[in-house]
């Protein structure tokens, strides 16, 4: 172990800085209480990174300066001991000394440590470049390699006045401390941890020997699992063979024979079949040509409404004029019949003038009431014009209350389209009930608009539930209705279910509860069958026109109104102006000019009214109507002929059986495109054939199979087979492993003991080192020294209760133990150091150092002389402290005297250390 050589600090506790020398076998350290020698001892273990003494730690001295850091610098002798055969500090360090430092800065509040290591004697300003930094563990590992192990450690680390503590050991642990020191406890412990993993070791295999006889356990069952598994993989092969292969190729062979027997009947009907198809292809010919005939009577047709339509309204605007003329003409003869009234003696009657009074009232309330179904006509094809809505007041209002209220919605006039116009009138008798319904556009609307339809008491439906239109029935009324949004589902059902039908006739053959409605709107529903049209159309583009229509017979309605209310009015005025004095001869004479110009005028309208060409229009669409009719007549026997002959045809073809043949044809094609090429041999289907005759049998034994699976317990998944497998592999694998391991175990257990057994004897020999240390050091101090044998043999327990008992004799009084209460303070002294100095005496680690805080306390002078001799005596190297009162007697053995004092109040920094060097005799 190396040795202390020099010691310097830097601002550590209140020393400013010094440096002191070392180089002595025992150095007393002395000075007054409270001076600093415990403090002097604290920072030599900080330097060698051990425990200060007592409750102290470094931090305690480096923060009472004020200062920010602090410098420990050490330097050590690296020399090899006499006898010994390398340095304390092995490579990379080869020189005789080696500088140790330590450097405590700090660092947000808080102080730490580094420390430094250099080969020589290198200064602190060198230190960082020159050294090797390291971190508290690793410095701390460096040092127990050059012989400061942790046992020693321990020993530095005496707090004042405990130098007797070795002596209180107990016999085990002062056996313990002596291992740990030779470093033959770290070889026990592993013996030790070596003896638990092998009992730990064989409990492990006691449990995996109980997991080996579960997982037998485990086997057996997944072995029975595995054979239920294959039994049922057998059936269900079975199963799948019958109904993807078996079954497949049994009712394909069936039906190949069907099929030829089939082709063989069907054959002696192909002759008639043909004779029939080609009378129908002439009557197809035909009906086209017909059908080009009544298209160009169609179009000539309506070219003759259109003529007729212009003529209609060259007339009415010429009726216009002449209904004008007419009122003045009729005033003219009104006057003139006056004036010859008068004449004869005629006069006025007030009771006339009052019945005509009451007729012309009459008649404007007539003409009113026209004008304003007039005005709203207007406004509606105003709107349907203008792409707006033209709904009654009342749909109106609630659209507009909805609307306010930001409800999405629409009317189902809104969303109808009818796709073929002739069927307009059949749609409109089942929808008019229905044109004013509400569609809302979000189901969470409901509540709102239906307590708006409450407060506006609004007659119509408000549906919230709406899908959309899906694929028509063929020939239903859904078919030609096309929906632009969503609609009610219920009345897509009513669309769907009514047939459409030309006529009643047509209808009355379809069955009794089936619904249908005829072109012209007559339809049959659950209830009975009534004509449903309604007079006006109000779903598509047929309502624009329907308007139109209506705003024509109005117009009709009121030109002989108007020029009966202009006659009565011409009557009212000129029995007026008779009653009023007003001769009809005056006014005949003052309007002469007027009365000749407007007849002249009339009779050139009236001439030019007759020439009118309307009855010629009209006749002309006449007869372009019956070529119409005539020509639809001819196409309708033609298709009534066809019908006729497609019904021949389909009896003599025999359709239901031809189309049964096509099925079982285009079965087998399909059949041989997916089936196997072996599937299709007919031999081996005719084998399958004669084993099972039908498909019944195959379904009898896949009914047979189908019970065992439902009423027996099967095993079905096939991971149990690579299960059972990896169970069996696991389970031969644990067997061998287990005889292995044990095998290993029981190999390892013998070796440990074997060789526990031999390293007992090294520490016997250790133990025997130790004891004929004791004795010497005994023999220096005057102190006879004996001991117990120590018990080691090779059982834990023998070694876990073996210690070290040592007896000590003073002055011939007879032998004590090691903590007897009869030995005095001193004698406990001198036992503790040759405890601890007998320590340091082992042969491969010589030498050492030792701090003992005030050995001499509670000494007589007697006793500090023996303790004195005994230190001069052995080969360690001392720091011993003690206070300037003790006898000089003390300071005999140093060689070196390092003397402290104490700090004054009015001094930042303690004064330093003083130095005190004995002269060589």
């Amino acid at each position: 172990m190396f040795r202390l050589m020099e010691l310097e600090t830097v601002h550590w506790d209140y020393w400013r800085n010094f440096k002191l020398p070392l180089d002595a076998p025992i150095i007393t350290i002395s000075g007054p209480n409270g001076s600093g020698k415990t403090t002097l001892l604290d920072a030599m273990r900080t330097l060698l990174a051990l425990e200060c003494s007592k409750k102290r730690d470094y931090k305690r001295y480096v923060r009472r300066n004020g200062e920010d850091f602090c410098w420990l610098r050490g330097v050590v002798d690296n020399q090899c001991p006499p006898g010994a055969s390398y340095r304390p500090f092995r490579l990379p360090y080869q020189q005789d000394k080696i500088t140790l430092a330590c450097r405590i800065d700090k660092k947000g509040g808080d102080w730490s440590r580094k420390y430094w290591i250099a080969d020589g004697e290198v200064s602190l300003q060198e230190i960082e470049a020159k050294g090797e930094e390291f971190g508290v563990r690793d410095y701390q590992r460096i040092l127990h390699s050059a012989g400061l192990s942790p046992a020693i450690a321990r020993v530095l680390s005496l707090e004042q006045g405990q130098t007797d503590k070795l002596c209180e050991l107990s016999h085990k642990d002062l056996l313990d401390l002596v291992f740990q020191v030779f470093g033959d406890k770290e070889v026990l412990e592993r013996y030790e941890e070596a003896r638990h993993h092998q009992e730990h070791t064989a409990r492990e295999l006691d449990a995996t020997q109980n997991q080996l006889e579960a997982l037998g356990n485990n086997l057996e069952k997944h072995e029975q699992k595995v054979n239920r598994y294959l039994e049922w993989h057998r059936l269900n092969q079975e199963r799948v063979s019958l109904v993807s292969e078996m079954r497949p190729r049994l009712k394909h062979y069936l039906l190949q024979n069907e099929a030829d027997n089939a082709r063989r009947t069907l054959l002696s009907q192909r002759r008639e079949w043909r004779a029939k198809r080609a009378e129908r292809e002439m009557l197809q010919l035909e009906l086209q040509v017909q059908q080009q005939a009544l298209e160009t009577a169609q179009l000539r047709s309506q070219a003759a409404q259109e003529n007729e339509r212009v003529q209609t309204e060259a007339l009415n605007v010429l009726s216009e004029q002449i209904g004008e003329l007419r009122t003045i003409v009729n005033q003219h003869d009104q006057l003139l019949q006056q004036a010859q009234a008068s004449e004869g003696g005629k006069v006025a009657d007030a009771r006339e003038i009052e019945q005509l009074e009451g007729e012309r009232a009459g008649l404007l309330v007539r003409i009113a009431e026209l004008e304003q179904k007039q005005r709203q006509l207007d406004e509606m094809l105003e709107n349907l014009a203008a792409g707006r809505r033209a709904d009654p007041h009342d749909v109106a209002a609630f659209r507009q209350a909805l609307s306010q209220a930001g409800i999405a919605h629409d009317l189902l006039a809104d969303v109808v389209e009818i796709a073929d116009p002739s069927w307009q009138s059949a749609v409109e008798a089942v929808l008019a009930p229905f044109a004013h319904l509400v569609l809302l556009g979000k189901e969470k609307d409901t509540e709102a608009a239906m307590a708006l339809g409450e407060k506006l008491r609004y007659r119509h439906f408000i549906v919230p539930d709406c899908v959309a239109a899906g694929l028509a029935p063929k020939g239903s009324l859904l078919e030609v209705v096309h929906f632009a949004k969503p609609v009610p589902e219920w009345l897509l059902r009513t669309l769907e279910r009514t047939r459409r039908v030309e006529d009643a006739a047509a209808g009355a053959k379809l069955p009794r509860g089936e619904d249908w409605i005829t072109r012209q709107g007559y339809l049959r529903e659950r209830r009975g069958g009534r004509y449903a049209a309604p007079e006006q159309a109000r779903f598509g583009k047929a309502r624009l026109e329907a308007l139109r229509e209506q705003r024509g017979s109005i117009d009709k309605a009121l030109t002989p109104l108007r020029q009966q209310l202009a006659d009565l009015t011409a009557r009212i005025r000129n029995q007026q102006a008779q009653l009023a004095g007003v001769s009809a001869a005056a006014q005949l004479a003052a309007r002469a000019a007027e009365f000749a110009d407007a007849r002249q005028q009339y009779d050139a309208l009236v001439l030019r009214r007759r020439d009118n060409t309307v009855l010629q229009a009209q006749q002309e669409r006449e007869q372009a109507d019956k070529a119409v009719n005539s020509a639809f007549v001819t196409r309708q026997k033609i298709e009534f002929a066809l019908q006729n002959l497609e019904k021949e045809i389909a009896g003599k073809e025999n359709r239901t059986a031809r189309e049964e043949q096509i099925r079982r044809l285009q079965t087998l094609r399909a059949n041989r495109r997916q089936f196997p090429a072996g599937w299709c041999d007919a031999e081996a289907n005719r084998q399958i054939a004669d084993k099972y005759r039908d498909t019944t049998n195959i379904d009898r034994r896949l009914e047979e199979i189908e019970y065992r699976f439902k009423e027996e317990s099967w095993e079905t998944d096939d991971t149990v087979v690579a299960l059972r497998d990896k169970i069996k592999d696991d389970y031969r694998r644990m067997e061998s492993d287990l005889a292995s391991r044990r095998r290993d175990n029981e190999t390892a257990r013998h070796q440990t003991e074997a060789a526990r057994e031999q390293y007992i004897a090294v520490l016997r020999h250790t133990v025997g080192r130790y004891v004929k240390n004791l004795k010497v050091l005994g023999d220096l101090a005057g102190i006879k020294v004996d001991n117990e044998p120590v018990a080691l043999e090779n059982d834990d327990l023998s070694l876990a209760q073996a210690g070290l008992a040592v007896r000590f004799n003073f002055d011939d009084k007879g032998f004590m133990g090691m903590n007897d209460g009869d030995a005095s303070g001193g004698q406990q002294v001198m036992k503790s150091l040759i405890l601890l100095v007998a320590l340091m005496m082992e042969e491969s680690r010589p030498g050492g150092f030792v701090f003992i805080d005030e050995p001499f306390a509670h000494l007589d002078i007697v006793n500090i002389e023996r303790v004195a001799k005994f230190l001069k005596a052995t080969r360690a190297q001392y720091l011993l402290t003690t206070p300037v009162t003790h006898n000089v007697s003390v300071y005999d053995p140093s060689m070196l005297t390092l003397v402290t004092f104490k700090k004054k109040p009015t001094d930042a920094w303690a004064p330093g250390v003083k130095v005190l060097v004995r002269e060589r005799a």
